[in-house]
């Protein structure tokens, strides 16, 4: 018989870690089944205790993007100092980001034109294309899921920048990194607590989506990045209580999101915490589960362990298809359909197994070859600055 257990590849055990993939695979499950339950709401009305799903998802990426980048920057050290090896940082990053989002941007553009019948003006479509309208505010108008995007790529831009700013006036490292996490830290949190007073903010619509407001829940990754890389000892021994710690508050938090009026559970009404210090307890909740889960490494790989690395690295993709796959779905291919528990089954899972295979394939000939070409790139940006500062050229 077949044994379906082998051992890992090389590359695999080298470059992943399989505890930060199953959070990852954790991460894009969440917001795929609580968009998707919707058509099961009304057969299953339980299902709603999991529509927050979504929100907790999303936190947990940027804990977990914080998390990586942070680890990356730590390795680099003082040699972000100099430009070239803060762009060959900048090339990877939009590499591996941009290209899918720009083709996600055209494809929303066409659903709001055929399914909607709306035209948007240049600049509506240029401020999603460059990440501007939640920059300061919730001023999307179309591609939801733009917001989180945003948030990841102006960390990607400033927190580097700014280490190579002062790391460029022979600061210590240590010192610049701890230093510009908490700025960014403390500029969002107290943003959001400035931001709580206004009536017309809500925080699901306001706080959340704001880019200002929202580089916290990185930084609170980027700085268990260096707890782990500064005092390894410490982070090993302490894993399990941090992820029973990190549970519990997560659980915690949770029961935040809902109340209970009459016997029915309903919506937690928006008040000054939702807006503000769950977002800090949220992101600390998933940070306590990093070190487990960074040290959770398998020797071999089985049928399950597979399918959690496969759903890992097609989550970038995921999270961008599975909104026009269900517009298109629930909108247009079941839309007609009367509203049976069978039908609504069929719907859900037609939306699920559609998300995950058109994933797998825009990372195989989309993603997968657009991320390469960055290794290739890398060198020309290292001529370009020899050239630049008049070096001779390496034979």
């Amino acid at each position: 018989m077949h044994d379906a257990r082998r051992p890992l590849p090389a590359a695999s055990g080298a470059q992943r870690i399989f505890g930060l993939d199953a959070l990852r695979a954790a991460a894009i499950v969440s917001v795929l089944f609580a968009h998707g339950f919707v058509v099961l709401y009304p057969h299953v009305p339980y299902l709603g205790l999991l529509g927050h799903g979504g929100f907790y998802g999303v936190e947990l990426f940027f804990v977990l993007s914080g998390f990586l980048i942070g680890r990356i920057l730590l390795k680099s050290g003082d040699q972000l100092a100099q430009a070239p090896v803060l762009w060959i940082f900048y090339l990877r990053r939009w590499f591996r980001t941009l290209p899918l989002f720009w083709l996600f941007l055209v494809v929303n553009l066409g659903l709001e034109l055929c399914l909607r019948q709306r035209h948007l003006t240049w600049p509506e479509v240029t401020g999603h294309a460059f990440l501007l309208r939640t920059f300061t505010g919730n001023h999307a108008v179309f591609f939801g899921e733009t917001w989180s995007l945003a948030v990841e790529e102006w960390f990607y831009l400033l927190f580097p920048l700014a280490l190579w700013a002062l790391l460029s006036r022979r600061r210590r490292f240590d010192r610049v990194f701890l230093a510009i996490a908490l700025a960014f830290y403390l500029f969002s949190t107290l943003g959001r607590v400035w931001s709580a007073f206004s009536p017309s903010h809500s925080w699901d619509l306001w706080q959340r989506v704001t880019v200002i407001y929202r580089f916290d829940a990185l930084m609170t990754g980027v700085i268990a990045a260096w707890l782990g890389a500064r005092f390894p000892r410490a982070w090993a021994g302490a894993s399990r209580i941090c992820a029973a710690s990190g549970v519990l508050l997560l659980l915690g938090m949770y029961l935040t999101l809902w109340s209970l009026h009459g016997g029915q559970i309903a919506g937690a009404p928006d008040g000054f915490f939702a807006r503000t210090f769950r977002f800090n307890l949220v992101s600390l909740g998933f940070a306590l589960l990093l070190p487990a889960a960074s040290a959770w490494r398998l020797e071999t790989e089985g049928w399950g362990s597979g399918a959690v690395r496969r759903i890992a690295l097609w989550s970038y993709a995921m999270y961008l298809v599975q909104s026009p796959v269900m517009q298109l779905v629930q909108g247009h291919a079941f839309a007609g359909w009367p509203t049976s528990p069978a039908q609504a089954v069929a719907s859900f899972a037609l939306q699920v197994g559609a998300t995950i295979a058109i994933s797998a394939l825009l990372f195989r000939i989309y993603e997968s070859p657009l991320t390469r070409q960055r290794e290739r790139a890398a060198p020309a940006i290292v001529q370009f600055f020899r050239r630049w500062r008049g070096a001779p050229r390496s034979t």
